[in-house]
């Protein structure tokens, strides 16, 4: 059910507002797209209870209208 329309995707990183063309996007993509350092880790926030899903720079991502990422610097995550 392929459309000529293009709807945009909205997205949200670090709390600011993305409007993107195309509902795919790698881990690295994404970090470009929001200024991140490559090396940063990026996450999608999970809805509802669970973990946050980390995206790899090689990750292929499907996006969804809404959803939510941050990044944190290398080595402060985990807690050993």
């Amino acid at each position: 059910m392929d459309t000529t329309a293009k709807t945009k995707t909205n997205i949200v990183i670090n709390n600011h507002h993305y409007q993107v063309d195309v509902d795919r996007k790698t881990g690295a993509q994404l970090k470009a797209l929001a200024s991140i350092p490559e090396a940063n880790l990026l996450f999608r926030e999970a809805h509802g209870p669970g973990d946050d899903e980390l995206i790899q720079n090689e990750t292929l991502v499907h996006l969804h209208d809404g959803d939510h990422f941050y990044d944190m610097p290398p080595g402060n995550f985990g807690g050993r």
